[in-house]
């Protein structure tokens, strides 16, 4: 089984300007991410490591493949990174997610199979002739999401983009990524998209200050607000219908914490 591994990370900016000291984790590929952490902790400067920008001390290791300056090329092809501030190139929907398919040199066949297979799942045939200009942000930040998932790396990692997308495209998003196999690493600074993870890693003072499965990072409620995060929302109601004995556990949906409440 594929992962990624970050082993003693430590980077710095200049001299003064440290980033992360000593960062180790351990990220399994059937299993999803969060990346929180208070502002400049390094989330997104963690993303410019996987996507090869930064020099770095320590390891990365992609798939058991310990990366360095001959094979990264080669396994880039494994991550994909998608960043706040990265542009769109084309000028119409339907080019903007064909461009990277054709970059790879695939046949008119593949390209019209994932195309279509994109259509079925998002329903963009009404957008594909549109400019990408004058679409929503919804509809901008899924096509520039789509436009990397298409290639059907191994790993996603998108950088705040989740907070862009209404409910119904976030869920079809995650629901696509799932069926795809590819394995959503999300930085994010809300905290409800974290509900949509396996795992978080919290970031702070240049290590990983907290990390495990979701929910029993969201247990660490009292260092969790210290750092600066309030729980979500349904993760908060649990704990205080808890401190009332109305519950014995989280709930992360409301359908079934009024399922439990009215039994």
């Amino acid at each position: 089984m594929g992962n990624i591994k970050l082993k003693n990370l430590a980077f710095s900016y200049n001299d003064t300007n440290q980033v992360f000291k000593e960062v180790n984790f351990t990220l399994r590929k059937d299993k999803t991410l969060s990346i929180i952490g208070p502002s400049c902790s390094g989330k997104t400067t963690l993303l410019k490591i996987l996507n090869g920008e930064l020099e770095y001390k320590g390891e990365v290791i992609i798939n058991g493949v310990l990366v360095n300056s001959d094979n990264f090329d080669a396994l880039r092809k494994c991550i994909a990174v998608v960043f706040k501030d990265t542009l769109l190139l084309a000028d119409t929907v339907e080019d903007e997610l064909k461009y990277p398919l054709e970059n790879m040199n695939l046949s008119p066949g593949e390209i019209r199979k994932r195309m279509n297979e994109i259509n079925e799942y998002f329903g963009i045939n009404k957008i594909l002739k549109k400019r990408i200009n004058s679409l929503s942000l919804n509809d901008q930040t899924l096509v520039k999401i789509l436009s990397y998932a298409i290639m059907n790396p191994s790993y996603l990692a998108l950088d705040d983009l989740l907070i862009d997308l209404n409910l119904r495209t976030k869920i079809l998003l995650l629901n696509y990524l799932n069926t795809k196999h590819i394995t959503l690493i999300n930085v994010t600074t809300n905290m409800e998209d974290v509900l949509y993870t396996d795992y978080i890693l919290c970031l702070y003072d240049g290590i990983n200050a907290l990390d495990g499965k979701t929910l029993d990072v969201l247990q660490n409620e009292k260092i969790l607000k210290r750092l600066g995060f309030d729980l979500p929302f349904m993760i908060d109601l649990s704990i205080q219908l808890q401190l009332y004995d109305l519950i014995n556990r989280n709930y992360l949906n409301m359908e079934d914490l009024v399922k439990n409440l009215w039994k």
